[in-house]
């Protein structure tokens, strides 16, 4: 076995462009595979973490059909079994002006404080503190906030003024109504989720939505449940209280709908990045044959000399399944890269929310790459490796 290796990769190393074209072709099918994979893991795991980190126990609700939130919608919650916290919240999107000069638009929301930290988990106060529920003009900022994107130095702390122009319809005319706010705490570096970007986001006292977002109506409602358990009852019982006048968004249906979409978008990637294989499989195929009809009177010769039918067949493939190798293996080394690269501008959702990933390379799917490669060596050296080992030596010597 060791002396038909060798044999085979000296054969190679003659014909090294048409090797180097062939394991060309054959690399681009795990490179495609490990970089698409790869990068879409990566993303959907950020996701899926996200998700997970807002809190499986929590429920929000918005009106819908022109239905119209209310405190007693706030104490009919409340009173379902299993609802441990309820807050109403305003929501607003303003502009902002940081000291260096950028302009960012940022999500303004009037909201029980206290609740909101229970509500998003692993979300701090980093300096500062949680403002009382009646100091209406002092607010909770997103770390991004406090800082330029530019040069990375601290623009704001704790106690300094901001001003945000915030947009309100005052009939049926919007204007910007500048408001100024007094910092009385900075939040951790948390990161983007679905619902809620905190590294951009302004939190008021609930109190302060009227007055200083200038909106009468709730935005919507936030609900804690005592445990994952009993989400699904309670999204049960809101819509029969509800019906359609509500939309209601589950934490955590929402994190296994993702997980499930995760797990097709999986398969379908991994099937459609395959397809690549199939068309390698023809250009190994190809130089195979070519490379039989070439060393027809060389087969013969050895065939004359006592080298058996699985010898034969064994030598050619054995090359194709070498330049399988060399081509899965460069192919999943520029998959790695083409992964990082594919990963290395943030994924945009909607504007304000934008998902930086690292690019997940696992151990199956390296093998898997690898293995898809060294099958198409396998199919595509097959039927040149049988016709090698049919020739008879006497035709195959005659062979011009």
């Amino acid at each position: 076995m060791e002396d038909i290796l060798s044999l085979s990769i000296g054969i190679l190393r003659e014909r090294k462009v048409r090797a180097a074209l062939t394991i060309l072709g054959v690399m681009i099918g795990p490179a495609a595979l490990v970089s698409i994979v790869g990068a879409t893991r990566g993303y959907m795991n950020v996701i899926s973490e996200q998700l997970t980190s807002l809190g499986q126990n929590t429920i929000v609700v918005f009106p819908a059909k022109g239905y119209e939130l209310s405190n007693t919608d706030m104490d009919r919650l409340r009173r379902i079994p299993g609802v441990v916290y309820v807050t109403a919240f305003y929501q607003s999107v303003g502009e902002f002006r940081k000291l260096d000069g950028e302009e960012t638009r940022v999500q303004v929301y009037a909201i029980d404080l206290t609740v909101l930290m229970k509500a998003i988990g692993g979300l701090e106060v980093e300096e500062g503190s949680i403002p009382p529920s009646k100091a209406y003009t002092s607010c909770l900022v997103g770390s991004e906030l406090v800082t330029s994107s530019k040069s990375g130095a601290k623009l704001y702390g704790v106690g300094s003024a901001i001003t945000v122009r915030i947009p309100i319809i005052e009939s049926e005319n919007v204007k910007l109504k500048i408001s100024s706010f007094r910092i009385a705490g900075i939040l951790k570096p948390y990161g983007t989720i679905m619902i809620v970007n905190p590294d951009r986001s302004i939190f008021l006292p609930l109190d302060a939505g009227p007055s200083m977002l200038g909106q009468k109506r709730y935005t919507g409602i936030f609900l804690v449940a005592g445990s994952p358990d009993r989400v699904e009852y309670i999204v049960s019982r809101i819509r029969d209280l509800y019906g359609d006048y509500l939309d209601i968004i589950s934490i955590k249906q929402i994190a296994k709908t993702v997980n499930n979409v995760m797990k097709i978008l999986d398969i379908l990637l991994f099937s459609t990045s395959s397809i690549s294989f199939a068309v390698a499989v023809t250009g190994v195929m190809a130089t195979m044959f070519t490379s039989v009809m070439e060393r027809t009177k060389e087969i013969g010769v050895m065939k004359a000399l006592g080298f058996t039918n699985r010898q034969v067949m064994l030598l050619i493939l054995s090359e194709s399944l070498i330049i399988s190798l060399i081509g899965g293996i460069i192919g999943v080394a520029a998959g790695v890269i083409g992964s990082y690269i594919l990963t290395n501008r943030s994924l945009t959702i909607v504007e304000g929310i934008a998902i930086v990933a690292t690019p997940i390379i696992s151990i199956d799917l390296v093998l898997s790459a690898i293995l898809l490669s060294l099958s198409v060596g396998m199919v595509g050296g097959l039927l040149p490796a049988l016709r090698a080992s049919k020739l008879q030596p006497v035709e195959a010597l005659r062979y011009e």
